[in-house]
């Protein structure tokens, strides 16, 4: 760790050094090595010639076994200063005759030793055979003292330590130097990169005087500083640009973010933390509070028919007028769509409220003239007041929505004040929609039934509507008027179309298997269905699966859902009718349609909605409607359904009107599948 924080020239000074080491090393290693083996050799040498002459001097002493003369030998011998003993021995190793050095005591035994030198116990020993005409008659063994040797080697070690310490140091000292060279400049560049980094601050340059690589680097550097410091002086230049700049967009972006791009009014961002701080202070103070939310009537019609520009006008001249009626205390935003949010924090009962709201309601219903247009709009309001501190600002406004949606049941250009009934009833919906979407699992939650259309003339079975209808998971029978509109909130309701179509289409396949001879069976189906690109594609593979051919198949859609989607409804509907399958607009007379422009509606079909027909005989306008739609529908070729009929007057009245197909309880209530496929059978028959 202590190494890694080192400086780079320590280290590079520590690894030169450990390599001038480690190369000193070996070679100090070889040199001694070479010496001591020298001095090895030798001392093994001078013992070996003298150990021959011995032999070859004492060979005649032996054979004679002259002890005397072979004493007398050894001792002349034996004058070599490294010499310890010398012995003889016979052939046995029986000892002949000896000499040792005063105080040597050697008891080594010839017999433990191989012919020729060996090193042991601090000293050399030396075993010659004496031979005599090529037979062994004695043995020749001489020891010297290693002392010399020893001391040859120490000297040798003291010498090249010595050599080596004195290299290390001279290399050391020239390294160092060398550095010192290196480092000096290299010094001055880190400290000005340091300054640099520290200060900011890019005038500062190094001394160019050296013709060397670190030279060239110094320029470079200096280059780069000028270069720096010339971007710096550019960007101090525009510096105040820059952050006016960017307190503009930021002003920008704020307002983006907080206010509506069309309307100037807040948005749903800014409300809700209009919102949150009115309910804190509402629950420190005491202060009312309520919220209005508004949804403006049939808006999607003005869009779809005049087109987005003249719809966005149109919210421009409501964001006017709400802001000119609210006071400054209180908030408008724009909560998205045709939506608006009105926060109230001075008014203090419901009468003041519902002043308010029929006062927003009155200045909305003023005709507005928009580029040659009449408008006339309504708005439907929901008003929520904040009575408890349990309630934040989120659940605020959702109880306005959901009262919202409570005055647009009551028509257009209504209000209505939040209860807690209401919340039940959404709570129901709810529970309803979790029902819903388990039911479409399962296969027999859902079953259709069939209501008979009579020819008004005739009395003969023209056609068949099929109805859905759902047992729950209770045993009990939920209306579609009930589960219907819920489906279509919780976006199901294609999958429940699309379910319809499959089992009406098997249905008619198994009455074909049966013999029961087929007529037209109507469908309902909702825009959100008949808008999808691939409807009519969609409808045709059902129907092919089954081998259902397209003219006994009625796709009927409501003349309100219908002209709230033109675009894409009329592209499917002329989809449909290419491939044959025929279209009927139900329920008509209760929307807003354009009598000219239903005729130019791919259609067959129109149906007098029940509510005309409750009232036939009752009402003479009521009367002069129905007859008008039938005479409409004539005029455009196209047939006529009246629903609902429940009595013989409303039977006969429609049929005087020229009505074509009857529909309702006086002829047939709804029929199961075995009931509806007799009542077929019976028609043919009879």
């Amino acid at each position: 760790m202590i190494f890694r924080s080192t400086s780079f020239f320590t280290k590079q000074l520590f690894a030169v050094l450990s390599v001038n080491f480690l190369s000193l090393c070996l070679v100090a290693g070889l040199l001694y090595s070479n010496f001591v083996d020298d001095h090895k050799t030798n001392l093994v040498n001078v013992l070996s010639s003298q150990s021959t002459l011995l032999a070859s001097a004492s060979r005649s002493s032996v054979l004679f076994n002259d002890a005397q003369s072979t004493q007398d030998l050894l001792f002349a011998a034996s004058q070599l200063q490294a010499t310890l003993t010398a012995k003889i021995y016979d052939a046995e190793f029986n000892l002949f005759a000896e000499y040792a050095r005063d105080g040597v005591l050697d008891l080594t035994s010839p017999r433990q030793l191989p012919l020729g030198e060996t090193f042991k116990d601090d000293a050399l020993y030396f075993l010659e055979p004496i031979v005599f005409d090529k037979e062994i008659i004695g043995y020749l063994l001489l020891s010297a003292s290693t002392y010399s040797l020893d001391t040859q080697q120490h000297q040798a070690m003291m010498a090249v330590i010595g050599v080596l310490l004195l290299s290390m140091l001279l290399s050391y000292l020239l390294n160092f130097r060398l550095q010192k060279l290196f480092t000096s400049p290299i010094d001055k560049l880190i400290s000005l990169i340091r300054k640099v980094a520290t200060s900011r601050e890019y005038h500062t340059r190094l001394p160019e005087v050296r013709n060397d690589e670190l030279g060239e680097l110094f320029s470079g550097v200096n280059d780069i500083l000028a270069t720096v410091e010339n971007h710096q002086e550019q960007l101090k230049a525009h510096n105040t640009e820059l952050e006016s700049l960017v307190e503009l967009r930021t002003r920008q972006l704020y307002q983006r973010a907080n206010y509506d791009a069309l309307t100037h009014l807040p948005n749903r961002h800014l409300f809700l933390d209009q919102l949150e701080l009115a309910v804190s202070k509402a629950n420190k103070y005491g202060s009312p509070l309520a919220v209005m939310f508004l949804d403006l009537d049939r808006f999607k019609l003005i869009n779809d028919s005049l087109g987005h520009d003249i719809g966005d006008k149109v919210l421009i001249e409501v964001s006017k007028k709400l802001t000119e009626i609210v006071t400054q205390q209180d908030s408008v935003s724009r909560w998205g769509g045709d939506e608006f949010v009105v926060m109230v924090e001075e008014t203090h009962s419901k009468d003041d409220l519902a002043y308010l709201a029929n006062e927003i309601i009155t200045s909305l219903s003023e005709p507005m003239q928009l580029e040659g247009h009449q408008l006339h709009i309504s708005t439907s309001i929901g008003i929520a007041i904040y009575e408890t501190k349990s309630e934040n600002g989120i659940s605020l406004l959702k109880h306005a929505d959901t009262s919202m949606y409570h005055a647009k049941e009551n028509g257009p250009g209504q209000f209505c004040f939040f209860n807690n009934g209401m919340l039940e009833n959404s709570l129901n919906r709810l529970s309803v929609e979790g029902q819903l979407r388990q039911a479409l699992k399962l296969e027999d939650a859902f079953h259709m039934v069939y209501q008979p259309q009579i020819c008004a003339y005739t009395g003969r079975v023209q056609g068949m509507e099929a109805l859905i209808r759902w047992q729950n998971s209770d045993g009990n029978y939920i209306p579609p008027s009930d589960f219907i509109p819920i489906a279509e909130e919780a976006g199901i309701i294609n999958s429940l179309s699309t379910w319809i179509l499959n089992r009406v289409s098997t249905q008619m396949n198994q009455w074909r298997a049966q013999g029961v001879p087929l007529v037209p069976v109507a469908v309902n189906l909702p825009a959100c269905f008949i808008t999808q690109l691939d409807c009519a594609e969609q409808i045709a593979d059902i129907m092919a699966f089954n081998q259902i051919p397209p003219e006994l198949i009625e796709v009927e859609l409501t003349e309100n859902t219908f002209i709230s989607s033109t675009e894409f409804a009329l592209t499917s509907l002329k989809k449909l009718k290419k491939l044959g399958f025929k279209v009927s607009i139900d329920d008509f007379g209760t929307g807003y349609s354009c009598l000219s422009y239903i005729s130019t509606l791919p259609i067959d079909k129109l149906k007098i909605d029940g509510s005309f027909v409750q009232k036939l005989g009752k009402s003479k306008s009521n009367d002069g409607i129905v007859s008008a739609i039938v005479m409409l529908a004539k005029g455009l070729n196209l047939a006529t359904v009246g629903e609902c009929v429940e009595t013989e007057d409303q039977l006969v009245r429609l049929r005087e009107m020229g009505c074509d197909v009857i529909q309702g309880y006086y002829c047939h209530p709804p029929l199961q599948v075995d009931a509806a496929a007799t009542l077929m059978l019976e028609t043919i028959e009879s």
